[in-house]
């Protein structure tokens, strides 16, 4: 049970180890960059970019011709978009914003950290100067379980209410995430397609809705969205699912049969009403992706798209839902959610509901 201090692929971090599950944190934009079970440590389910990583505080101008934006050339595994999900709007841009927000780029600090033979608890947070807001991060591991439960808590520090949206944009990628191999499951009811152009190589329909799990496709065919199927040799989509709100739960599951694990999340449903569905299978040309990447982004968020907090405001809501929420002046809210990265049992095909169970979690399989 200990909480370290690491270079991880030539970044700074820190190391949860719990003695079964490793959990890696960046402190360039606070990333969970990857998860390890100590019986399987060369795995990592999260993406793990193939272009070198840079801390966001070394990112300059002349390195837009590369990486695009503070962000890609800092992103690794699950980010937090806050206070905006998607692009920053022009203006924004202009005075030198990017997508997602301020706190996936970000300075994080270690604000606090407690380790007994039972259990270690780290929080980590950073202020973001722009949007006035303070974030703090804490994640909790017990002895020998292969879970993390973590809760976040953000702050206005101004005296003005301020809308935000708000996404943990949880990326999986290569060699759990194997074309034909591995299969996606979450309690989704209505999708829908982005609305707008997304890249020069789709697979899906644009703009148009579905019943998850199959969506349009680009031609006269139906793409089941469990998986991505080998016959797509290359292709870059995004779609949100609407989950079901009769449900407390939140949660998304990935599995491969064929490595016998499986990488889940699981949240409170109201909170984070929509998973974004964003797959980058080899499409997107241009440096640095240089059609060279396979990932898969399973986004929980209470906003459909990352198309930026103007969209989101001027939208309003969809399938009854609100597009963006509200922080009050001097207000605070919190979220919590559960990450497990486990064993898979034989035979199981796909996830049909996951719930908290005591300080874990439970599964019904197919």
């Amino acid at each position: 049970m200990k909480i370290s201090r690491i270079d991880y692929a030539g970044r700074k971090a820190w190391q949860l180890d719990n003695g079964t599950l490793q959990v890696v944190v960046l402190q360039g934009g606070g990333h969970i960059a990857a998860l390890r079970l100590a019986e399987r440590p060369e795995i990592n389910p999260l993406w793990e970019p193939v272009w070198p990583s840079k801390e966001p505080w070394e990112y300059r101008k002349e390195d837009a011709t590369y990486y695009e934006s503070r962000l890609l050339a800092s992103i690794r595994g699950h980010n937090l978009c806050l206070p905006w999900f998607g692009g920053a709007s022009a203006g924004e841009e202009h005075a030198g914003l990017g997508p997602h927000g301020e706190a996936p780029v970000m300075r994080w600090r270690l604000l606090s950290e407690s380790v007994s033979t039972r259990r270690l608890t780290a929080v980590f947070g950073c202020d973001l100067p722009v949007s006035n807001l303070r974030v703090a991060r804490t994640i909790t591991l017990d002895a020998g379980e292969s879970c993390a439960r973590v809760r976040e808590q953000v702050v206005n520090l101004s005296r003005r209410d301020v809308p935000y949206t708000y996404c943990e944009h949880v990326t999986v990628g290569a060699p759990f995430l194997e074309k034909g191999v591995t299969v996606f499951d979450m309690p989704a009811l209505e999708g829908h397609t982005f609305p707008y152009d997304f890249e020069p190589c789709p697979r899906l329909k644009s703009n148009s809705a579905f019943s998850w799990p199959m969506a349009p496709g680009a031609g006269s065919e139906q793409v089941d969205l469990r998986m991505i199927a080998r016959r797509y040799r290359k292709s870059s989509d995004f779609s949100t699912q609407h989950l079901d709100p009769a449900r407390e739960w939140g949660w998304f599951s990935a599995l491969n049969q064929d490595m016998g694990l499986m990488l889940a999340y699981i949240w409170k449903r109201d909170d984070f009403p929509w998973v974004g569905n964003w797959e980058e299978n080899y499409g997107r040309k241009r440096s640095p992706w240089a059609g060279k990447t396979l990932t898969r982004g399973m986004e929980f968020a209470n906003t459909p798209f990352p198309s930026g907090l103007r969209d989101a405001v001027e939208r309003g809501s969809m399938h009854g839902e609100p597009t963006f929420r509200w922080l009050p002046a001097r207000g605070k809210i919190s979220v919590e959610y559960g990450i497990v990265w486990q064993a898979l049992p034989e035979g199981v095909r796909g996830v049909k509901d996951a719930r908290p169970a005591g300080r874990g979690f439970e599964f019904e399989y197919v």
